[in-house]
C-alpha cells in the first residue's frame, strides 16, 4: 500500500456573507416571483395533484416515522394516528391554495407583492443563513474557493487547484489526484461537491455531532467508492479508512475536510 495523496482542508465559517450577497438572492427572487407562482400553479394546479404531490407522499412518509406498537394517552394506536394526519392532509388544499394566491396577487398595481416585500424582510436571514451554512464549504469572491469545491477538484486531478489551496489548508503527501473514470470527471466533481455542502451542512447545524460526522462520512465515502475507476488499483475509501474523505474536528473544535488516496 502506498499513499499517493493526502490534503487537509480547513473549514472557514466567516463572520458574515459577502456584501451584496442578500440583495442578489432578493432581486433575484422579486424579479422572477411571477414565473415562480406560474410554475406552482402549473405544478399543482388542483386538489388532485395537490394529493398526488405533497399529501399522499407526505402521508406515506409520516407513516415509517411512526412505531407500529405505539398508542397515545388517548388510546389512539399508529394506525390511527397515521390515518388522522393523512386525513387532515387532504382537507388543508384550500387553505394551501389561498395563503399561496394572497402571496402572489396583486396589491396596489405591484405583482406578488407580498411575497416580495416577505422576500425583503428575509434577507437579513439568508445572509446569516448562507455565512452560516453554504459559504463555509462553498467559499465566495471575497473569501476565496471552499473545500467542498477543492475537494471536487482534488479527487479529479485537477492541477491548479494546488495554487487555489488557503492558509489553513495543509498538503501532506502527493497531490491532487483522479480517482474517477476519466470520462466522469465532470459528473462526479459536481456530485461530489454538492454531497459535501450538504453533508457540512448538517454537521455544522449538529454543532459538530460526532454521531452526525461520522453518518455524514458514510455517505460521502459511499458516493466517492461509487465513482472509483477500479483501473486504478485504489484501497477502497470507507469512513476512517486508510482511502477516505473525512470531515474531522481538530483542535479547539476546528472543523476540517480531510482526503487520503491510497493505492494498493
Amino acid at each position: 500500500m502506498s499513499i499517493v495523496s493526502h490534503v487537509r482542508l480547513m473549514v472557514a465559517i466567516p463572520a458574515e456573507a459577502p456584501s451584496g450577497l442578500a440583495e442578489k438572492w432578493a432581486l433575484g427572487l422579486k424579479t422572477y416571483a411571477e414565473i415562480i407562482n406560474q410554475n406552482r400553479k402549473s405544478r399543482i394546479p388542483d386538489e388532485t395533484k395537490f394529493l398526488e404531490r405533497l399529501a399522499t407522499p407526505s402521508s406515506e412518509g409520516y407513516q415509517g416515522l411512526i412505531n407500529p406498537a405505539f398508542v397515545s394517552q388517548s388510546d389512539k394506536s399508529a394506525s390511527d394516528i397515521t390515518t388522522d394526519q393523512g386525513a387532515n392532509l387532504r382537507r388543508v388544499y384550500q387553505k394551501y391554495a389561498g395563503k399561496l394566491d394572497q402571496a402572489f396577487e396583486t396589491v396596489d398595481g405591484v405583482p406578488a407583492k407580498r411575497f416580495k416585500d416577505a422576500v425583503e424582510r428575509a434577507k437579513g436571514d439568508y445572509a446569516k443563513g448562507t455565512a452560516q451554512r453554504g459559504l463555509p464549504f462553498t467559499g465566495s469572491y471575497l473569501y476565496g474557493i471552499g473545500p467542498a469545491t477543492i475537494a471536487a477538484r482534488w479527487l479529479v486531478g485537477q492541477s491548479k487547484v494546488v495554487g487555489e489551496l488557503r492558509n489553513g489548508d495543509n498538503v501532506q503527501e502527493g497531490g491532487p489526484y483522479r480517482i474517477c473514470l476519466a470520462n466522469a470527471k465532470a459528473n462526479f466533481k459536481a456530485a461530489l461537491a454538492q454531497r459535501l455542502i450538504q453533508a457540512g451542512a448538517q454537521i455544522l447545524k449538529a454543532n459538530l455531532d460526532s454521531t452526525v460526522i461520522a453518518a455524514q462520512n458514510d455517505r460521502i465515502n459511499h458516493l466517492v467508492q461509487s465513482q472509483v475507476d477500479p483501473a486504478l488499483g485504489i484501497t477502497p475509501f470507507a469512513t476512517s479508512g486508510v482511502s477516505h474523505v473525512d470531515f474531522i474536528v481538530g483542535d479547539a473544535k476546528a472543523l476540517f475536510l480531510e482526503i487520503q488516496v491510497d493505492q494498493i
